[in-house]
């Protein structure tokens, strides 16, 4: 049976300051108090950001700039505009050489992060230097399940990872070597090419990421305990007309931190409600639980809220439980090098029936890529006006 509590929550979603109190798009420190920003330029608007939200970059250890250099070179406006460039140059390239400036972008608009978040420029100094992601020149690659990749212990991209993922060592450690083609199955915005790349007569892909209501990200409700719970409801178009609830199997498959509401129907709400504060500020507890909840759920970039709650079975290995940006830019470092190294390779694959997942994926990584970093130094959401 599935689960669930019966109990009332209020039919009006929590607010603060006139804004509902809802899952956004950062991983974490989500800004309730400003509205939404509505842009289809999000490196100006980062940059408009750090000018106004400035900060020295020093050393710790002294001694130290002998060894790197001054610590003002690790300025994270001048790696930002690095990203602005690379940009500009991939989204003037052909397909089949883009990623390397894609990667590149993806690369110093994370030094930018990086050398923002940290407080001192010693850290930066030592795993800048480093891509910290594994060249595997043995790799044949005959198909994207037969492409590796592996990480470093330092460099920025462990770097990177671990501030995004505490847990990132233990999900994915340095021995351990993923596959393209697992890391392309986590990642939402392909999600629908790889369920057509690999879906064959005999045999489905599962579907990894449930789709919610279009337009309706999850949101906050006030139960009759007083605490707040997060509640979304998934499209029911997905399912037979005459299935008046979401399976049971469907719902264990997201995890034991939820549960169908009441017992039917598509809402489902989460089972650890936080301390609502109620005086038109959100309550410490609400933003743990809105941190922890946040690795649940993915959105690709569009004019519209489009979430996607997350599968979790254990009992799929090609389940990542990582963030979208980590494996998002393993699988365009890996990418770029078959572009940079092995032309061939890449012909081949353009060529092979995975073509259209490969295309899909150098076509809008970048952008998904950009728009969650850009939402997550700024602690905004960040609405862009069009698709490009």
């Amino acid at each position: 049976m599935p689960r669930h509590t019966i109990f009332e929550m209020s039919d009006r979603p929590l607010y603060v300051n006139n804004r509902k109190v809802r899952l956004e798009k950062p991983y974490f420190d989500q800004d309730y108090q400003k509205a939404t920003v509505l842009t289809d330029d999000s490196f100006t608007f980062v940059s408009f950001y750090y000018s106004t939200h400035r900060k020295a970059m020093k050393y710790y250890d002294s001694k130290l700039q002998a060894k790197y250099g001054k610590a003002t070179q690790y300025s994270y406006e001048f790696y930002w505009k690095q990203a602005e460039t690379f940009y500009k140059s991939a989204k003037n390239m052909p397909i089949e050489s883009a990623p390397v400036a894609a990667y590149y972008c993806m690369l110093n608009a994370a030094k930018s992060y990086l050398a923002y978040v940290y407080e001192y420029a010693d850290e930066c100094a030592k795993h800048f230097g480093m891509h910290g992601l594994n060249e595997d020149q043995s790799d044949l690659g005959v198909d994207l399940n037969t492409i590796s990749i592996k990480h470093k212990q330092h460099g920025v991209f462990p770097m990177f990872a671990e501030k995004l993922d505490t847990d990132f060592m233990n999900i994915w450690p340095v021995s351990h070597a993923n596959s393209l083609k697992a890391i392309l199955y986590n990642l939402p915005f392909v999600h629908r090419a790889y369920s057509m790349t690999y879906t064959t007569r005999n045999k489905k892909v599962e579907e990894l990421f449930l789709p919610l209501v279009p337009g309706k990200a999850p949101t906050f409700y006030k139960g009759n305990d007083g605490k707040a719970y997060l509640v979304f409801d998934l499209e029911r178009s997905n399912y037979l007309l005459n299935i008046q609830s979401i399976p049971s199997s469907i719902l264990s498959s997201i995890g034991p931190e939820f549960e169908l509401y009441n017992g039917k129907g598509f809402t489902i709400k989460s089972v650890n409600g936080a301390k609502w504060n109620g005086n038109g500020s959100v309550s410490s507890e609400v933003k743990d639980l809105t941190t922890s909840m946040r690795k649940h759920f993915a959105y690709i970039k569009s004019s519209r809220r489009l979430w996607y709650v997350k599968k979790d079975s254990s009992s799929n290995p090609d389940i990542i439980n990582l963030s979208t940006m980590t494996l998002n830019m393993a699988a365009m470092h890996r990418v770029s090098e078959i572009a940079r190294y092995k032309p061939e390779q890449l012909n081949r694959l353009m060529t092979s029936k995975e073509n259209w997942l490969l295309h899909e994926f150098i076509s809008q990584a970048l952008d998904q890529f950009i728009d969650e970093l850009a939402t997550l130094i700024t602690h905004q959401e960040i609405m862009c006006i069009s698709v490009k």
